[in-house]
């Protein structure tokens, strides 16, 4: 095989090898930073979301409201809240969830009243504080407490 030939394939081996490598370390580093932001978020949901709700189910138990913390996945808590027969507007009760998102690594807030279905909204991981979720709590309850 001649030299000029020879030497173009070592080169695009070369090459290929290279972007290959590129390509894994930066799916791992992908991978590292969605870990890094899920463990993140669940120290978020232990110390500030659920902290939260709790105090939230404790003003309003002895109101007569019903409230039910489902934190069954990793990734999401959901805090339903009722009185009596009370539904949502496409769910079987209203709720407020707090939701990792990894792909844009940032906390997904969806609200349900029994009549509207509010626009979802984001946050970055460090700015859901204590502040900011109680804000979409009290916003969530008086929505809620405005429908007939």
């Amino acid at each position: 095989m001649k030299e000029d030939i020879r030497a173009a394939i070592e080169k695009a081996a070369t090459e290929y090898g290279a972007r290959a490598d590129a390509a894994k370390q930066q799916r791992d580093k992908e991978l590292i930073e969605r870990q890094q932001f899920e463990a993140g978020y669940r120290r978020r949901r232990d110390d500030v979301i659920l902290p939260a709700l709790g105090a939230l189910t404790k003003i309003l138990e002895p109101h007569q409201w019903t409230c039910k913390i489902s934190d069954g996945e990793a990734a999401s808590t959901k805090l339903e809240v009722f009185r009596g027969n009370m539904k949502g507007a496409s769910a079987a009760r209203p709720y407020i969830s707090f939701s990792a998102d990894a792909g844009p690594m940032r906390v997904t807030i969806n609200t349900v009243t029994q009549t509207q279905v509010v626009p979802k909204a984001t946050c970055l991981l460090a700015e859901l504080t204590e502040d900011l979720v109680a804000k979409y709590l009290l916003s969530f309850f008086e929505k809620l407490t405005s429908e007939p």
